[in-house]
């Protein structure tokens, strides 16, 4: 005997709490990009004399320092970016969604709705 098959369960979304998640997670993104645009540039303006020095050891700091600074400023505007047009994708998701919801149910309307 095989077990009853459960029912599929349903998925109810908060439109406007999602949206505004996603409006809060691209102002997120915003403001980790000023914050690469000032402190982050701050600590490159303060890096680019060379604070350590220019005998061996601070030649080698500099040797393996700047990729590394220069590899965590450029992830972190990218970042930044990706983090705003992903709180974007999802404020248009869930307009994509409230419009085809909508759009459908005047489909149904208009085919079902004469017959009843």
């Amino acid at each position: 005997m095989r077990p009853a098959a459960m029912p599929e369960p349903e998925l109810w979304l908060d439109l406007d709490r999602v949206a505004g998640g996603g409006r809060d997670l691209a102002a997120a993104g915003k403001h980790l990009t000023r914050q690469r645009t000032g402190p982050g540039a701050e600590v490159a303006a303060l890096s680019a004399a060379p604070p350590w020095g220019t005998d061996d050891i601070g030649q080698t700091f500099e040797n393996n320092y700047r990729p590394i600074e220069q590899q965590v400023l450029q992830a972190w505007e990218k970042l930044g970016l990706y983090v705003e047009g992903l709180g974007d994708a999802v404020v248009e998701a869930v307009q994509e969604a409230t419009q085809t919801d909508h759009h459908s149910a005047v489909r149904v309307e208009r085919t079902y709705g004469k017959r009843s």
